[in-house]
């Protein structure tokens, strides 16, 4: 049986034992990785053991560019993006960029857990359809249903 695996890109090491707890709740394991580069060389390794991304948009790491990136990958995962910055505002960008949920930090525990069990597990269990540009159909109504979760 594959190992559940979810990619963290995060220099904050608070979040990172949030992520921690919400993965070993869910039967996840976490692998920490602190900018796009690290993300990226684990990535080129180890894409097929990933279940998904958490990514924090720390303006200071690049996370924006980090997200464009990331979109360009030929394999989509699910990506759900912690934010300091005002969620209501950035939740148009994260569509665009294949998000499947934004959350506002500081993190809770039970929060990231829900969203891990809603678009994680289902995403492992469903073909994902994406346009030419690699952007999965039908995160929108999923994303929008996730913030009044």
């Amino acid at each position: 049986m594959k190992e559940k695996i979810i990619l963290l890109v995060d220099s904050d090491a608070d979040c990172a034992g949030i992520v921690l707890e919400a993965g070993a709740q869910t039967g996840h394991g976490v692998r920490l990785c602190r900018d796009g580069p690290e993300a990226f060389a684990f990535l080129n390794r180890e894409l097929q053991r990933i279940d998904s991304l958490v990514v924090d948009l720390d303006p200071g790491n690049h996370g924006m560019a980090l997200l464009g990136a990331l979109c360009t990958l030929w394999y989509p995962l699910p990506l759900i993006v912690l934010t300091d910055m005002e969620e209501s505002h950035m939740k148009p960008v994260m569509l665009r960029h294949g998000a499947v949920a934004c959350l506002d930090k500081p993190l809770s525990i039970e929060r990231l857990r829900q969203m891990i069990d809603r678009f994680v597990e289902s995403e492992n269990d469903q073909e994902i359809s994406c346009d030419p540009w690699g952007h999965p159909f039908g995160r929108e109504t999923e994303m929008e249903n996730a913030a009044h979760a």
